[in-house]
């Protein structure tokens, strides 16, 4: 068995880059080769009428190649992945998916639908559909193998909802509109502007569409699950595998204990438990309590109880302080100690309701035996015999008391305290 204190943690998560995606080599390396291929097809285009005809198998190879491979960057960007593999032909080659087929479909249905209403009343129209019709049928075409999907208006109205209502989505369409603003200019200035204008205007074409489309795979990748697509790492799962990883090494820790904590070796098991805190924080501490007060010998859960009440009594907590000091002090009455007698002294002064009082009579009564010689010992006794004569109704105790106390330090009994309490005694 692997022991706790050596078990591999869970990778920190690591949010998946938009605009530091395409600097990475890889992306750089592909991105100069669509940049070629596409400057290659433009000035294959711009020739005569004749020549430049039989471009179009070439453009259609570069945009089908092209919109492969953005389909690749969604897909692998929304299943968390920060890295694209290397660029090779089983990637995005249609063999590769059937998906790819629909993809390329839906692109050339979509730069139809738009062009198609050049000059038209409806141009604005048709770009506005574009604009929100485009990426939320590619999202579902990535999320659903089946095409058929797309037909489906439950499915269309569920992925639009869920994808617009991402915050991830908001950066999104921001991104579609500027880039595609850019685009439209720049595709229209093609023909317009000197032909060496293309070895910039092409690479940063490419570029920019490699960033939407990363964008899109981040919407994707946090509105996976809710969508139906199996996510292999986003911030949800991160926090998952925190949780499951947090609750293996606390289940291996009270294994640990367990084995101290039935020979009855409580002063080397709360070691550890200092030990797991320092390594660990105290986050688990509630956990753990709870898990320690089921067993049978409470003595250990008792310790901690009694920590995580001075604990919490610092912070402000009083509610959950006084709460786990009851809790503990009934788990083991005889054994249950504060780590001072100042913090005892302090629990007694502020305790909030009557079950807290009650506690503090019990608890307080051990407080000589506890801290021997404590200089507060005088006035711990005079609480005590107080919360007798106030909260608990015992007359006799609180007289025991006052004598304790007068024996200790006779001159106690000058005190208003001493003499309120004689009083109702009387």
């Amino acid at each position: 068995m692997v022991e706790w204190r050596t078990r591999a943690k869970v990778q920190a998560f690591e949010p998946l880059k938009i605009f530091g995606f395409v600097l990475f080599l890889e992306n750089i390396l592909v991105i100069a080769l669509f940049s070629f291929m596409f400057t290659v097809a433009s000035f294959w285009a711009a020739l005569p009428i004749g020549m430049g005809f039989r471009s179009i198998p070439f453009w259609l190879i570069c945009l089908t190649l092209f919109f492969n491979y953005a389909f690749i960057i969604v897909d692998y960007t929304s299943r968390g992945m920060q890295r694209i593999p290397k660029l090779s032909g089983d990637l995005v080659f249609p063999t590769h998916d059937p998906r790819l087929f629909t993809i390329a479909g839906l692109t050339l249905l979509t730069l139809a639908f738009v062009l198609g209403g050049q000059g038209d009343y409806f141009d604005p129209t048709r770009l506005v559909v574009a604009f929100f019709g485009y990426p939320l049928l590619f999202s579902l075409l990535v999320v659903n193998a089946n095409p058929m999907t797309l037909l489906n208006p439950v499915n269309l109205f569920k992925t639009l909802w869920v994808f617009s209502t991402s915050s991830s989505s908001v950066l999104f369409y921001l991104l579609q509109a500027g880039i595609g603003t850019f685009l439209y200019v720049t595709f229209n200035s093609f023909g317009e502007i000197s032909a060496l204008n293309l070895f910039w205007q092409v690479p940063i074409s490419v570029t920019l569409l490699f960033i939407l489309f990363r964008s899109l795979g981040v919407v994707l990748n946090k509105q996976g699950p809710a969508l139906g697509l199996s996510v292999l790492q986003n911030e949800d799962t991160q926090e998952q595998a925190l949780a499951e990883e947090a609750r293996i090494v606390l289940d291996e820790f009270v294994m640990e204990l367990h084995k101290w904590n039935r020979v009855h070796e409580y002063k080397k098991a709360f070691e550890l438990i200092r030990a797991h805190q320092q390594e660990h924080g105290h986050a688990t501490d509630a956990t753990l309590f709870q898990r320690l007060s089921q067993w049978d010998d409470k003595r250990l859960a008792s310790m901690l109880g009694a920590q995580m009440a001075e604990q919490l009594l610092s912070d402000g907590d009083n509610s959950r302080a006084y709460k786990v000091f009851r809790e503990s002090l009934a788990m083991c009455p005889d054994k249950f100690a504060l780590s001072s007698g100042t913090i005892a002294l302090a629990f007694a002064r502020n305790a909030p309701d009557q079950g807290s009082h009650h506690a503090m009579f019990e608890y307080l009564q051990h407080f000589e035996e506890q801290f021997p010689n404590h200089p507060s010992t005088a006035a711990a006794l005079l609480h005590l015999a107080g919360i007798a004569v106030d909260y608990v109704g015992d007359k006799p105790a609180a007289k025991r008391t006052l004598q304790r106390l007068a024996a200790l330090e006779p001159k106690s009994s000058e005190s208003a305290e001493y003499q309120r309490i004689r009083q109702a005694l009387a």
